[in-house]
């Protein structure tokens, strides 16, 4: 996969997708399986967005169950069965801790209830039922968890994947099968006829080159931008309403047995570690967000209050910021609705606006595929069967070669030559965090870097001077949680 922009200017298209986050790249894999002409554009990197901020689980959701969603459960649980199936080696089960102490607002009978009922949505397909543990039991599992008030847990399986990788490995299917991608080109007007768009305006952000693509139908999977890019169409402006929300994570060292753990914070809501290579994740916040969703971070509440719940439930673990080996911080483009952001809907909407514009809003991570099915259903090509199901997901790693650059993950120099030569890489950052996990790592320091630097610059053409800019801007990127 190379990025060409001419292909994307000299060929009319059936479909141009916008946005190379996990809903974009998995709409333009199932136009492709379905034998579509599909181009599709993202204004940064490939899952740059929220599609690399998640907690990085596909998972059944089993606490939407309270707030009576049992449907997107359900679904969110097939979904889970069906992409580990697919992709096997993206998503791998993970074992969860539901801890339950006294006062919580939710007693252990209640959560032991939600978890049949969770096994009953998945018809028992999930990787294992459910088991109760008494306190004893747990804290065998998880030394390290908080005894006073211990009233015991539920394990119980959910699986973890990469997201940024997940994404892009969607992305180079849907180019091996003849998609034409690019990133850092920003849709920046459409030109309209009668209500229908006949051509979309683009910048290349990398060389500040203008040029159109020309498709019957354009799907727009921007993500927390989908109402902005709606609205450069005058017959689209002001159609979405979003209420999004801020999810911050921390990482940290490694704090659990290989238990990921939820608990019930003071305020009702769920707090989890999940292990995360050698790491942990920490999270996740959800709050109002109105700002630029380019520029979401953690700021000193999100971190006083995660690191606040951490020591409440791990008293003995070192929980202070100096512990904090980075954070980042993603927006859930949430459809409108009132009440408070944990409780606010994790369904999804496609809108049609004019003729040819199909806006998609709202849904979660782990639904992704069928959303695009739905999408791909929806502009008209429902007659050709869905193959996105049944279709795996390739392996797209060279085998290892060169120097090792970092053993958690296991990245070779092979992995860093790939992704640059074959993977649209065009920056230390792209490399760092969304074609390895380096930068999720305790790799992801200033050496570590500098190696991917003077490899990438052999194929990218750096000079000395804009390796170091590169591998000061990735660094500024990492302390601020702005990757």
């Amino acid at each position: 996969m190379r990025r060409d922009l001419r292909q994307l200017a000299d060929n009319h298209f059936d479909l141009l997708v916008i946005g190379g986050g996990i809903l974009g790249a998995g709409v333009a894999r199932d136009a492709t399986l379905r034998g579509l002409r599909v181009a599709l554009v993202d204004q940064a990197d490939f899952a740059s967005g929220t599609s690399s901020r998640s907690t990085k689980l596909i998972h059944g959701g089993f606490r939407y169950l309270e707030h009576g969603a049992f449907g997107l459960v359900a679904e969110s649980c097939r979904e889970r069965r069906i992409l580990q199936q697919l992709a096997p080696h993206l998503v791998k089960p993970q074992p969860f801790l539901f801890t339950v102490y006294e006062g919580d607002a939710r007693p252990l009978w209640q959560v032991r209830a939600g978890m049949t009922l969770y096994d009953l949505l998945a018809r028992y397909r999930n990787t294992r039922p459910h088991q109760s543990l008494s306190a004893t039991r747990t804290l065998l599992k998880e030394p390290t968890l908080r005894r006073q008030g211990l009233r015991g847990s539920v394990l119980f399986y959910d699986c973890q994947e990469d997201d940024a990788r997940f994404c892009l490995e969607n992305i180079l299917d849907a180019a091996e099968r003849g998609a034409a991608v690019a990133n850092y080109c920003a849709v920046t007007g459409f030109e309209v006829r009668e209500e229908r768009i006949v051509a979309v305006q683009i910048t290349d952000r990398l060389r500040s080159d203008t040029f159109e693509i020309h498709a019957n139908t354009i799907v727009n999977a921007a993500g927390p931008w989908v109402a902005d890019v709606a609205g450069l169409a005058p017959f689209a402006k002001d159609s979405l309403r979003l209420s999004p929300t801020k999810g911050v994570h921390l990482l940290l060292p490694r704090l659990t047995q290989g238990n990921g753990i939820f608990w019930q914070a003071r305020d009702g809501r769920l707090v989890f570690v999940v292990p995360w290579l050698d790491c942990t994740i920490l999270g996740a916040t959800d709050t109002d967000y109105s700002g630029d969703a380019g520029e979401v971070h953690a700021d000193a509440g999100d971190v006083d209050y995660l690191l606040t719940e951490l020591r409440r439930a791990m008293p003995d673990v070192a929980a202070d910021e100096s512990a904090i080996i980075t954070s980042f911080a993603g927006v859930r483009p949430l459809l409108h609705s009132a009440g408070a952001p944990t409780n606010r809907s994790r369904e999804h909407r496609i809108v049609q606006q004019g003729r040819n514009l199909f806006s998609v809003a709202g849904g979660k991570y782990t639904t992704y595929r069928a959303i695009a099915e739905q999408v791909v259903d929806a502009i008209g090509a429902r007659r050709q069967r869905g193959l996105s199901a049944t279709m795996p997901l390739p392996v797209h790693r060279p085998a290892p070669s060169g120097a090792m650059i970092a053993p958690t993950p296991d990245v070779w120099e092979s992995d860093i030559l790939h992704a640059g030569e074959y993977e649209m890489a065009t920056s230390v950052s792209d490399v760092m965090r969304r074609r390895t996990s380096l930068a999720l790592s305790r790799f992801g320091d200033q050496a570590v870097a500098e190696k991917v630097a003077v490899i990438l610059a052999s194929i990218l053409g750096w000079n000395p001077a804009q390796q170091q800019q590169q591998v000061a801007q990735y660094l500024a990127e990492r302390a601020a949680g702005t990757l």
